[in-house]
């Protein structure tokens, strides 16, 4: 994982420098941590190599939180680039990275490229991506298969490429000032905006094209290029003849399932030790008890996995936070599982981590300037959650994995949001009503075709928009841990498997007969199938009511998730 920072003025020169720093140490608990991140602004503001940019300089120590272990500063006439590397596969490689007299590249995230050794590294392989398409980079962006965010500069023809995966997985924002065409790329947003320096978020599946000459950008979008890979498509089918055998696509998501999986674990060859290799943010629910379930299966032990749970203490609901709802679902699953591989060497190992109104109130606004754009009432509850989950600052212990496993994705690929059901909801209850034999008081005529139709159009418009709404938003609060956040149900050939192969009828279940909705009923049928049935009928709980991390401030209980939060 890297932060990424990069600024260009044709204006001036920033002469040629690079100034770069291993770094280390441990942080033995939340205060340590709270005084390290403090302590940033004052030991990083000092400009690396007596840059002008006040914006560069403020964006510095947020890069820096990013990559805990190297981090370089490097410049050139018209430009200066800023790394953070967090080193997850040895050995160790240098951001920015620089092999030759054309291209400049850094990278942030993860590639899953079948032809990548287990023990290579991203970077060689993007830059032998380069050589063999001949400097093509589109070609050679298209043909990357992870979640990453990157800036390539070629000096030849006086170009700089940014951009995103397909769906936006990692943060990346940027800004070009009008009149001066000065561009600064950048992993995090600054604290403050105004109208001269204003940072947009990218675009998922577009390719960002800066024109060092014209001080000009253009934009290629995937589906305007044979190079860049398609676009996911929901596919409509629901009960057709055609349609496979729940056993077999009970089967084929569990293979499917397994891989996207295997490669996010497989992969984690950190420089530093910790007792786990990676960790699951963990509320006990369906999707994320899947994921740990799955690894069980994966890894050879001794291993241990880290189960990261979060709870708050509100003061408004007055819950204390051992008896969130999450935390009492999270310690039955976690007793489960144990029972469940008992006989293996995989070991669970829950760590709960309690928030005190103190700390909510401390770190808040840090959370705020952290997820800008983003700027809900409903923003900020999801993201203290994750934030503090990453932490691993456990009230028993401390997690200091460095990779976490998320289960975002399993709702918009299976249906799993109330909004999905409600689409069915008028339909279900003429059904039920006339089974009571109670009047209908619903006249309407429902038409399944466009009731599925409609669905189809909801799971579509949530894959599209998974970027802006979720992704971007969460991979800023956990990478200022300098921590790295994976999603299996996200990998792209699992994501293919379920939009093309899996029926509706198979993620949102409708019985005609009965009227009964089932959220996420396949995942709910492989549940059954690797014997967690315990898990199988829990329902969907957003993990800001879960962890009790909503409507935290008192007065705050009339306050909608829409609401503006500065």
């Amino acid at each position: 994982m890297c932060g990424i920072l990069l600024h260009f003025n044709s204006e001036q020169t920033f002469g040629r420098a690079h100034k770069e720093s291993l770094n280390s140490g441990s942080l033995e608990n939340l205060g340590d941590l709270e005084n390290s991140i403090s302590e940033l602004p004052s030991s990083s503001k000092t400009s690396l190599s007596g840059s002008i940019s006040p914006i560069f300089n403020v964006l510095v120590p947020e890069i820096l939180a990013r990559g805990s272990d190297y981090s370089q500063y490097y410049c050139q006439p018209h430009l200066e680039l800023f790394s953070s590397v967090l080193s997850l596969r040895q050995p160790l490689t240098k951001q920015p990275f620089i092999k030759d007299d054309r291209f400049i590249i850094q990278f942030n995230g993860e590639l899953y490229n079948d032809e990548i050794p287990l023990h290579s590294n991203d970077l060689e392989f993007i830059y032998k991506r380069l050589q063999d398409y001949n400097g093509d980079i589109i070609k050679t962006i298209g043909s990357l298969h992870g979640g990453f965010a990157y800036s390539i500069i070629d000096l030849t023809n006086s170009k700089v490429y940014f951009g995103k995966d397909i769906l936006g997985k990692k943060s990346l924002a940027y800004s070009l000032i009008e009149g001066t065409g000065e561009l600064f790329i950048s992993s995090c947003f600054p604290e403050e905006d105004n109208q001269t320096t204003f940072f947009k978020e990218c675009l998922n599946a577009v390719v960002y094209v800066f024109d060092m000459n014209k001080r000009s950008i253009g934009m290629l979008r995937y589906e305007d290029s044979a190079d860049l890979p398609d676009k996911l498509a929901v596919n409509n089918r629901w009960l057709t003849d055609d349609d496979p055998s729940e056993e077999f696509l009970v089967s084929e998501l569990h293979k499917e399932l397994t891989e996207a999986v295997r490669r996010r674990v497989e992969t984690i060859f950190p420089v530093h030790n910790s007792k786990s290799k990676f960790a699951i943010l963990f509320s006990g629910g369906i999707d994320c008890t899947l994921l740990a379930a799955l690894c069980a299966e994966i890894l050879e032990g001794p291993v241990t996995i880290d189960l990261l749970n979060v709870s708050f203490d509100n003061p408004r609901t007055k819950t204390d936070p051992s008896q969130t709802p999450d935390r009492r679902l999270a310690r039955k699953s976690w007793s489960h599982l144990e029972e469940r591989y008992r006989n293996s060497q995989i070991k669970f190992h829950l760590v709960e981590i309690d928030v005190p109104y103190e700390s909510y109130l401390k770190h808040k606004q840090k959370v705020v300037n952290l997820i800008r754009p983003n700027d809900t009432a409903m923003d900020l509850s999801i993201a203290i959650a994750f934030y503090f989950a990453a932490s691993g600052m456990g009230k028993d212990s401390i997690s200091e994995c460095k990779v976490l496993l998320s289960g975002l994705g399993a709702d918009e690929l299976f249906a799993g949001y109330t909004r999905h059901e409600r689409i069915f909801t008028g339909i279900s209850n003429q059904v039920r009503r006339q089974l009571k034999q109670k009047p209908v008081k619903d006249a309407t005529v429902y038409k399944m075709n466009e009731l599925v139709n409609k669905l189809r159009q909801e799971l579509q418009y949530d894959l599209s928009n998974l970027y802006i709404r979720n992704l971007s938003r969460d991979d800023k609060v956990i990478s200022c841990w300098s921590k790295e956040i994976r999603y299996p149900y996200l990998d792209y050939d699992f994501m293919r498997f379920v939009t093309s192969k899996v029926p509706l009828s198979s993620k949102l279940h409708y019985d005609d007969q009965t009227g009964e909705i089932v959220r996420k009923y396949l995942l709910r049928l492989l549940a059954r199938k690797m014997g967690l049935d315990w898990v199988a009928e829990e329902p969907k709980r957003a993990i800001q009511f879960g962890a009790r991390s909503a409507k935290m401030e008192e007065g705050a209980g009339k306050m909608k998730g829409t609401d503006k939060i500065y």
